[in-house]
């Protein structure tokens, strides 16, 4: 049976049915960076509260359908415009990003393109170069390849390695700017962003060396299946089974082993070995 890894679900969102679902069909990982709630938070607090739900709540969740659980910490780019709770939130995320879970900073970025979230964002990557953390970039949803250009730009000014950075959300408008950029490159399965179909246009174009796919699975219409889904896409488009395999287990361990605190037993131990 295939092995999945969703490099990028929100699972604050989904049932104990869709973690059921997820281990029947393979998936065997996640990564749940920090999202936006539904509604805007209004204490620091709550945020501490949210992440420390992730971080140790959702993997416990997770283990009871066989799924090694994971997660990014960070103020999300659309809770950034309110500058004072930003800072406050970002005072405290140390403790967060020290965890045995935390695999990265993430979720960071653009949302409206404003320069409240341009400023806490610069000060969330800063504090991943000071302490040698892993990115994942979240690129807007509205005026898209502006918001992605001026990511790349900061990022470039931050001086990160670009290998320990993913940009994320990324599609037929993104793509060449995160592939030149020199990271990783993901792209979410989802009906608003990109489809099975899409995804493998630009595999087709650009390979899946250094991509990702994943669903989110958030508050809107998600499938957390969409990468199973994608990946029998593949098959119909006659994709050898380890260049799937590569794309939806192999690349989001490659990248997130460079954290230090991936593990997933023997085939971790086999990989390094």
């Amino acid at each position: 049976m295939m092995k999945f890894f969703d490099p990028h679900i929100h699972c604050y969102s989904r049932t104990t049915d869709d973690y059921e679902r997820m281990s029947l069909s393979g998936v065997q990982a996640v990564v749940e960076p920090s999202f936006w709630l539904g509604s805007e938070r209004r204490y620091p607090e709550s945020y501490f509260d949210y992440f420390r739900h992730i971080l140790e709540f959702e993997p416990k969740r997770a283990k009871e359908y066989g799924i090694d659980h994971f997660s990014c910490v960070a103020m999300n780019p659309k809770e950034a415009n309110n500058l004072e709770l930003a800072h406050r939130v970002i005072d405290g995320l140390q403790e967060y990003y020290r965890h045995e879970r935390c695999l990265a900073v993430g979720e960071v970025g653009f949302d409206l393109i404003t320069d409240a979230e341009e400023e806490i964002m610069r000060r969330q990557l800063l504090m991943a170069k000071e302490m040698n953390m892993l990115v994942m970039v979240h690129t807007p949803h509205r005026n898209k390849r502006e918001g992605t250009e001026r990511t790349i730009q900061v990022l470039k000014e931050v001086n990160l390695d670009p290998d320990q950075v993913l940009i994320d959300h990324n599609n037929l408008e993104t793509i060449d700017l995160s592939i030149a950029y020199g990271g990783w490159s993901g792209m979410t399965i989802y009906p608003t962003k990109v489809s099975p179909e899409i995804a493998i246009e630009i595999f087709d174009r650009y390979g899946t060396e250094r991509m990702m796919i994943n669903s989110a699975a958030d508050w809107g219409p998600a499938n957390p299946l969409s990468i199973v889904k994608t990946a029998l896409e593949m098959r119909k488009k006659e994709y050898g089974e380890d260049v799937i395999q590569q794309l939806v287990w192999d690349n989001p361990i490659r990248f997130y082993s460079q954290s230090g605190k991936l593990r997933l037993g023997e085939w971790i131990k086999e990989k390094q070995g």
